[in-house]
């Protein structure tokens, strides 16, 4: 028998998404599909944002993975999110490298999860 996921620890309220969005469990998992898609473009763009100095852009990229997270109800990457749309509009890159990590390591959480 699989190990029970503790519902406490889980890196997605699946109940609260699937009530903001009808209780369509074949569309939530369409869109967790589709934020797949957007994580992966969006990561590989904050780390070269990052490295290439550019606050700007992380404030940017940022602020769309947060808005796409809380919908999603994903709060650990809806808050490394957040921190990184802070650290770009502060300009502090070796904090938004931080938030970059953490956002990492909520995603591989949600992944695991879910698979």
């Amino acid at each position: 028998m699989p190990p029970v996921k503790d519902e406490h620890a889980a890196p997605i309220d699946r109940a609260g998404a699937l009530e903001r969005i009808g209780g369509d469990a074949a569309f939530l998992d369409e869109l967790l599909d589709l934020y797949d898609q957007e994580y992966s473009d969006k990561a590989r763009a904050l780390a070269s944002a990052i490295e290439a100095g550019n606050a700007d852009l992380v404030r940017t990229l940022g602020h769309g993975l947060k808005g796409s997270s809380a919908n999603l109800s994903l709060p650990a990457l809806r808050q490394a999110a957040a921190d990184l749309e802070a650290a770009g509009r502060a300009g502090d890159l070796a904090s938004a490298r931080e938030a970059l990590r953490r956002l990492e390591e909520a995603y591989r959480a949600l992944k695991a999860f879910l698979d």
